[in-house]
């Protein structure tokens, strides 16, 4: 849930290319485009942008990543469950590492492979189905601890023209995630009956990847969204001929 700085990531690396002077801030390293090494100097412009993603950088549309925050996540039905998780705040995201990128500047394609070692994410959910084939029914907060998280993006882009200008703009984003382990705690479930949430919470933890990939679908196709809507408002920024002299 945390993944929404891989989002942004994925969108500075790709964009950290040679520009006209003024447009991009000073904090930001740029590559040329035509730099036999261009893949290398990317990813390490990204690791001198540390400091300032903890923060973030609002008028760029930087998200500060420390803690990262999503109001609405999403509202979805998933393995027999209508549940809607809202209110995410996540930390750790700013411990990741950029495992590959891939860029093909002839079709637009990008592809992103980002680790991050461990996450805490607090959330609010709302929950009404069967869970791992027990009926649950509830509204309240949960904590969930993950570790060893991979995420692999692939975005397209085409090219729009606006006033005159050529803009990039992410088409398609197709995200997936894994993670490694972890464990998840919700609260107020059974009308506040807390030996049955106690039980429901053990058996969650002792079937975490099973509970897991159950929701996984729902949730990499709500982080996409959100990867592009991020993304987007980030590259559309700058003029294509800007980004791409």
């Amino acid at each position: 849930m945390a993944f929404r700085k891989f989002l942004f990531l994925s969108s500075l690396l790709i964009g950290l290319v040679r520009v006209r002077g003024k447009e991009l801030p000073d904090f930001i390293r740029t590559c040329a485009r035509d730099d036999p090494n261009l893949t290398t100097c990317m990813i390490s412009s990204v690791e001198e942008l540390r400091p300032y993603l903890l923060k973030g950088v609002p008028e760029y549309n930087i998200p500060s990543l420390e803690p990262l925050v999503m109001t609405d996540f999403f509202a979805d039905e998933a393995a027999g469950m209508k549940i809607v998780v809202s209110n995410v705040s996540a930390w750790g995201c700013s411990d990741f590492f950029v495992r590959g990128l891939e860029t093909n500047l002839d079709t637009l394609q990008f592809i992103v492979d980002v680790d991050i070692p461990k996450l805490r994410i607090e959330a609010h959910y709302h929950l009404d189905g069967k869970l791992l084939l027990v009926p649950v029914k509830g509204d309240g907060n949960l904590e969930t601890n993950v570790t060893d998280v991979s995420a692999r993006a692939e975005l397209q882009g085409e090219i729009i023209e606006q006033n005159g200008s050529k803009f990039l703009t992410y088409s398609q984003v197709k995200l997936r995630v894994h993670v490694g382990g972890g464990s998840v705690r919700m609260e107020n479930l059974f009308n506040g009956d807390k030996v049955l949430l106690s039980m429901l919470n053990d058996v969650v933890n002792r079937n975490f990847k099973v509970f897991l990939s159950e929701l996984m679908p729902v949730i990499e196709k709500s982080l996409a969204s959100v990867f592009q809507n991020t993304g987007n408002a980030i590259v559309e920024a700058f003029p294509f001929d800007q980004l791409f002299p």
